[in-house]
């Protein structure tokens, strides 16, 4: 792949100076007029195949180089179709609230540039504070590794590619879906209900989904501990097991059970009723019955992230073993992880072979659900974690979709070369889309 640099050329017009060699390579000719393309910004020049001796250098009028803010301090890739030249790419990583917080976490991000050379182009981090809707730029940080401190602080455009980690404003959040459109992912977070009511009417799916209702109310915990024999009150937006209740009925009394809560709390009709009606962005959810390891419940985390040609490979499964009786699986309150298959062996007693069939089933399962949200889905999603569970029979379940999965999971089972993976894989996607690979 030939790397360019932009060298700045004062001229009154707005033109592009190439080597002879350059102009064959990217099949543009002379006095061709074309539109050059820097992250979302497009400016029409004048292409003059000139005597340059460098056929990796691109001159472009100062005042286009102006009008795109481009960064001449890096070495970019470029793409030539449709009368348009792709230079970059131009990617941006949005990790923070806030400007303070952002720049005192810098070190952490260089994580995310450990594969800079097979990306190239313009890698910067930003926060939402930083993003100027009306000049229609942002001010973020370049990873630059000629630089002192790795970052170089600059004004740009809004980039090819926005891989969003952070919680964002509705209206900064409407703002980017309006400009990036699919180039922003993970773009829009559903809770549990939102999912359900989204992937549940697909019957190759619902099999594999926990019946779930968004009515918290008596009536419907009644039917459920009289369909299920027990039933899930769960938080829309939960995570980590917490406010999880297990509720089921003993002799005309309702038995309830809070994760990471001793307690046995025994209610009368009158008395759920009112507790429930207490819990408004709750939803009522199936029990899976889990198939245990001495007494703890398991469930299993499959990272999917979208590579460079825009299907779903998975980047690795996690187990969690959960404390002992508890009703989850969070393996952080004294439980423990281990790898997919291993733990498939170790769970269920499985050989080699039986231990890596269902670890493509599970695969097969979680990539069925991620083509789904990719056809059905508001927002455009490149990593993602799902959580699931396997049964007393052995069937597999999806729990949970993480769309802002933790990244540092694989480093629980100090399998250090998946979190490598798991943090470069969202900028080599990335990369893809804002070179115009994936259109």
């Amino acid at each position: 792949m030939n790397l360019y640099y932009i060298q700045s050329e004062q001229t009154s017009t707005s033109t592009m100076s190439i080597n002879q060699d350059t102009a064959v390579s990217l099949g543009i000719k002379n006095n061709q007029k074309i539109h050059l393309s820097y992250g979302k910004r497009k400016h029409q020049v004048l292409v003059i195949i000139s005597n340059l001796t460098d056929q990796n250098t691109l001159q472009i009028s100062e005042q286009v180089i102006q009008k795109l803010l481009i960064d001449s301090k890096v070495k970019y890739e470029v793409a030539f179709k449709n009368s348009e030249l792709i230079i970059g790419p131009v990617i941006g990583l949005l990790l923070g609230r806030s400007e303070a917080k952002l720049t005192k976490n810098m070190d952490r991000f260089l994580i995310y540039t450990m594969i800079y050379e097979q990306i190239n182009g313009v890698l910067f981090v930003f926060s939402e504070e930083e993003i100027d809707f009306l000049r229609e730029q942002i001010t973020g940080y370049v990873y630059d590794p000629h630089s002192a401190n790795h970052w170089r602080k600059v004004e740009l455009p809004f980039p090819g590619a926005i891989f969003r980690r952070v919680e964002l404003s509705k209206k900064t959040l409407a703002g980017l879906i309006n400009i990036m459109g699919r180039s922003f992912f993970n773009s829009y977070y559903f809770d549990k209900w939102q999912f359900w009511n989204l992937l549940s009417p697909y019957k190759e799916l619902r099999d594999h989904l926990p019946e779930t209702t968004n009515n918290v109310n008596i009536q419907q915990l009644d039917h459920f501990i009289g369909k299920y024999n027990g039933v899930y009150l769960k938080p829309k937006n939960g995570s980590r097991g917490y406010g999880i209740h297990y509720i089921e009925k003993k002799d005309n009394q309702y038995v309830v059970i809070k994760n990471y809560d001793n307690e046995v709390k025994y209610m009368s009709k009158d008395e759920m009723s009112k507790y429930i009606s207490k819990h408004k962005y709750y939803l009522l959810q199936q029990p899976i019955r889990l198939h245990t390891f001495e007494d703890r419940k398991v469930d299993y985390r499959v990272i999917l992230q979208k590579s460079e040609t825009g299907f779903w490979p998975c980047t690795g499964i996690i187990a969690r073993f959960g404390k002992t009786n508890a009703i989850s699986s969070n393996f952080k309150a004294s439980g423990f992880a281990k790898e997919g298959a291993d733990a498939l062996k170790l769970q269920f007693g499985y050989d080699d072979l039986k231990a890596f069939q269902k670890y493509q089933e599970i695969i097969h399962v979680c990539k069925n659900i991620v083509a789904k949200l990719d056809q059905v889905g508001e927002g455009a999603y490149a990593d993602l974690g799902i959580d699931i569970g396997i049964d007393q029979d052995e069937k597999i379940w999806v729990i949970e979709m993480n769309k802002r999965p933790d990244h540092d999971f694989p480093l629980i089972i100090k399998d250090k070369k998946m979190y490598y993976m798991v943090k470069t894989n969202p900028v080599l996607f990335a990369k893809s889309v804002a070179m115009g690979s994936n259109d």
